[in-house]
């Protein structure tokens, strides 16, 4: 039923909104672009930097993502924009009951194909071929601003290879190449590209709460057994699970970003994307090089 309510409800607007969309096309020439969390939003942000442009974020700084619940204004927003990029995902279901209005749109899954999951973000590497996709649908889209987009997302694309490279020069220099998540695990596509061993609480984002004393007793034992110094935790977590495997195997517990969404602070204090992987390495730079020889 609320399948269907949506759906009338994005037919009703989209036609009604027609002659309105036509009147300020009229008056105003500027470009607008939705992306449904923070990451997509992020990007688009540093590539048109300098550009006259209208970007808007869906989920809202400290809202979770999983079973965000769609408004009204929300499938205005993905009808009347120029470009809508979301994740493509379960949680994105709803976007095909959004009929086409002419817009252009990219889902993260489908710009990167040969993905583990659907947090395809949170590799860097995947990241460099998103950011190179945006731009070329970009330019295409506004071909007066393509010089300042094509700049603009050479100079990104850019940092994020030296951040690949320094997350490589990681993980090669370490003895350990697990990680321990105390918690959700978004991170496939990050773990397995720099060819990390992992291990976590719950699979994916699973809405679980609560791990099993087996798989407490498992983790422990594995981190006991590989000497690892070092636990994650993602944002937003509530830590409990961390904590008590923590007490148990005197490890430290690190903040391991996901880039799902940001708190208000931190959208407020200018966070990037660039700036939480950056963190991501310092600490992943204690989970894998604490304990090796010399060190």
């Amino acid at each position: 039923m609320k399948r269907i309510l949506l759906l009338i409800l994005a037919t009703l607007l989209l036609f009604s909104g027609c002659t309105l969309s036509e009147k300020e096309e009229k008056n105003n020439d500027k470009l607008t672009i939705t992306a449904t969390i923070f990451p997509q939003y992020d990007f688009l942000r540093s590539i048109t930097e300098g550009a006259d442009v209208e970007l808007n974020l869906l989920v809202p700084p400290g809202k979770e993502i999983h079973g965000f619940e769609t408004a009204l204004s929300d499938v205005s927003a993905v009808s009347n924009c120029d470009l809508f990029v979301y994740v493509g995902s379960q949680d994105d279901a709803w976007v095909k009951d959004v009929p086409e209005s002419g817009n252009k749109r990219l889902a993260l899954c489908e710009i990167v194909t040969d993905y583990k999951d659907e947090h395809v973000w949170t590799s860097p590497k995947n990241a460099i071929v998103i950011v190179q996709k945006l731009c070329d649908n970009l330019c295409e889209i506004d071909p007066s601003n393509k010089e300042l987009y094509k700049n603009n997302t050479e100079k990104y694309i850019e940092q994020l290879k030296n951040l690949d490279t320094e997350i490589e020069s990681t993980v090669n220099k370490s003895e350990n190449k697990t990680i321990i998540f105390a918690e959700r695990f978004p991170l496939l596509n990050f773990a397995e590209d720099y060819k990390l061993n992992y291990y976590s609480a719950f699979e994916g984002c699973s809405t679980e709460t609560e791990a099993g004393i087996k798989t407490i007793n498992f983790l422990t034992e594995k981190i006991k057994e590989e000497n690892i110094p070092a636990i994650f935790i993602i944002e937003f977590s509530d830590g409990v699970v961390a904590e008590r495997i923590s007490k148990e195997t005197k490890t430290d517990i690190l903040l391991f970003h996901s880039c799902h969404n940001v708190t208000q602070e931190e959208f407020e204090s200018g966070e990037t994307y660039i700036s939480l992987m950056t963190k991501n390495l310092e600490n992943l730079k204690t989970a894998l090089l604490k304990n090796n020889t010399g060190d």
